[in-house]
């Protein structure tokens, strides 16, 4: 239920998702409204469902703020499934009783902990995965780069030598016709996948690549083997020579990339070695509130207060020390965002991006319109184009048109 005026806006309930807050808001807070300012009532009722309601808004508007911020540190994001509720804190609610809706408060925080310890013992398998594996991909990459580096000399040092074709060498006009000759001695069909070596092309050996299914590969080989597919019409001597030049050019970048993997691999080796063996950060608060909990499930059994020997703590030090202790601690899956954004927050959206606009678009106005009071000059009356409010009275009311400015959200 919405009561909506031009001035105050009041909100009854809560809604579902953060998005319909949002565009409730939106209705007052937009370009349009001819009020300075306008007032925003939200009424909740204590002890009733609006505080569950409110509080899943604001983890649901947390976990999308998580996601919107666009930081290449957050890892993850919090888990808003386990927010609906359990068949105890329905009952909780519905008996009154604070001490049983603290009890159910603290078995979903002891769930949400336990699905914490999971992750984390997951990351930590994950951790002793890679740090077996990366050492043997940056060894690899590091050859690669080694070889890379390698025929990038050899082509430099060769790159005035002619062509070799066979056994015999050829300028790159005749290397041409001499390799059409080498290539109408290839099979037409290969049986099976075999390279047919051509010649040498600036200190590396090129050759064909024929499979018994699929276009021709050109492969040049030096410390490094590397291979382009051809096109399955145009496998000529031209389009093999052009492949070979285009193959050997592109080793800059190979390698400038080569090195660029190389420093990921090992910077998340760093990071991998940083993680390992950290024990899990709510191990205290776990065993705490654990402890809590079960003191405050045997103060508020009868058959334990009967049976027990040992004198139990009163439910409402119980139930004050689990607060204080779940206010003290606080389960954040993604790190806190260390930079500054200029980016409104999830509840200050609408509200943050109408406000910036009409400051932008409230200081130049002045300058480009007359002010609409400003008397027009004796000699030149407006009478062919009269304002709105220069027409008092007319036979039937105009209909109501919005402003040129206005914008709906």
């Amino acid at each position: 239920m919405r009561i909506l005026t031009p001035k105050n806006r009041c909100s009854l309930d809560a809604p579902w998702k953060p998005a319909e807050v949002e565009q409730r808001d939106g209705r007052i807070l937009r370009q349009g409204n001819s009020n300075e300012e306008v007032s925003i009532f939200r009424y909740v009722t204590e002890g009733s469902f609006d505080g569950y309601m409110w509080q899943a808004l604001e983890t649901k508007a947390r976990f999308i703020g998580q996601i919107m911020t666009g930081s290449s540190t957050v890892r993850q994001a919090e888990d808003i499934g386990g927010q609906e509720l359990s068949y105890a804190e329905v009952k909780a609610i519905a008996s009154g009783n604070p001490a049983v809706l603290t009890l159910a408060e603290a078995d979903a925080e002891l769930q949400r902990l336990a699905v914490l310890k999971k992750h984390h013992a997951d990351e930590q398998f994950l951790a002793r995965r890679k740090l077996k594996e990366l050492p043997g991909d940056i060894a690899r990459l590091e050859r690669r780069r080694d070889a890379l580096t390698q025929d990038i000399a050899t082509a430099t040092a060769h790159a005035r030598d002619p062509i070799s074709v066979g056994e015999r060498r050829y300028s790159r006009e005749d290397a041409s016709e001499a390799l059409a000759l080498r290539l109408t001695t290839l099979p037409t069909l290969a049986p099976q996948t075999h390279t047919v070596p051509l010649g040498i092309y600036r200190g590396l050996t090129f050759g064909l690549v024929l499979h018994p299914h699929g276009a021709p590969e050109i492969c040049v080989e030096g410390a490094l083997r590397r291979c382009a597919q051809l096109a399955r019409d145009f496998h000529g001597p031209r389009a093999i020579l052009n492949a070979v030049e285009r193959l050997i050019g592109s080793y800059e970048t190979e390698r400038a990339k080569t090195i660029r993997d190389v420093g990921i691999a090992q910077s998340q080796q760093r990071d991998y070695e940083a993680r390992l063996g950290t024990p899990f950060a709510h191990t205290g608060y776990l065993d705490e509130l654990t402890g809590l909990r079960h003191q405050l499930e045997a103060a508020l059994s009868s058959t334990a207060q009967q049976v027990s020997d040992a004198p139990l703590p009163d439910v409402g030090e119980i139930v004050e020390r689990i607060k204080t202790l779940k206010a003290a601690h606080t389960l954040e899956a993604a790190p806190e965002r260390t930079a500054t954004r200029s980016a409104a927050t999830v509840e200050e959206a609408i509200t943050t991006r109408i406000r910036q606009r009409e400051q932008v678009e409230a200081a130049p106005q002045p300058d480009d319109e007359p002010p609409p009071v400003a008397p027009p000059p004796p000699a030149a009356p407006p009478v062919t184009t009269p304002e709105p409010p220069a027409t008092p009275a007319q036979g039937c009311p105009q209909p109501w048109a919005p402003p040129q400015q206005l914008r709906l959200f």
